[in-house]
C-alpha cells in the first residue's frame, strides 16, 4: 500500500516542505533541491564500520555532464512500518538527466540525498528548491526493529 503525499505531511513522516501546494503529490511528495556537491577525496566502505569514511565534497552552482551527490532539502522520519523510495520526476529525463537513489529504511532518521548523473552535453541548470523526484512510502505488513546504521540522524550527507 502507497501513502498519499497529503498523509505524508500530517504524519510528520517528511516534514518542512516549501510549497505543499506544489510539492504534494497523490502518492508522494515532491523532494526540491537543496545544494550540489562534487566529491573532492575518496570513501572508505568496510565489513564492520571501522574504518569507514565519506568521501569530502565541495558545493558547486551548475551541472557541466558529470556524476554527482546531490542534497535534498528534507530530513525524513521512517515509521517502523513503512519504507521510502526515491523516484526520479520526468522533467529531469527529457533534460538528459538521471536520479539514483537507494531505499529508505523503516526506522530511519535523517538527511535524504541521491546521486545525479547529467548526460546532457550541454549540462544542467539547477535553481535552489527545484523539484527533482518525488518521495513514494510503502506500508509494510507489521512493524519491524528498524535501521541502526552508521547514517542514522546524520542531519548532513
Amino acid at each position: 500500500m502507497i501513502i498519499p503525499g497529503r498523509a505524508l505531511l500530517t504524519r510528520s513522516i517528511i516534514r518542512n516542505v516549501q510549497n505543499p501546494a506544489l510539492q504534494v503529490q497523490p502518492c508522494g511528495v515532491d523532494l526540491t533541491l537543496k545544494r550540489i556537491l562534487t566529491w573532492t577525496s575518496p570513501g572508505i566502505i568496510d565489513l564492520d564500520n571501522q574504518r569507514r569514511q565519506t568521501a569530502s565534497t565541495n558545493e558547486i552552482p551548475f551541472l557541466a555532464p558529470r556524476i554527482l551527490s546531490r542534497r535534498i532539502q528534507r530530513n525524513s522520519s521512517v515509521p517502523l512500518d513503512m519504507m521510502g523510495q526515491i523516484f526520479v520526476r520526468s522533467s529531469l529525463f527529457r533534460s538528459g538527466v538521471l536520479l539514483t537513489t537507494g531505499v529508505m529504511d523503516s526506522g530511519y532518521v535523517g538527511a535524504v540525498g541521491a546521486l545525479m548523473q547529467v548526460l546532457n552535453p550541454a549540462g544542467l541548470r539547477v535553481y535552489p528548491s527545484a523539484r527533482l523526484a518525488q518521495f513514494v512510502f510503502h506500508q509494510m505488513s507489521e512493524e519491524v526493529e528498524g535501521y541502526s546504521g552508521v547514517y542514522q540522524g546524520r542531519t548532513a550527507l
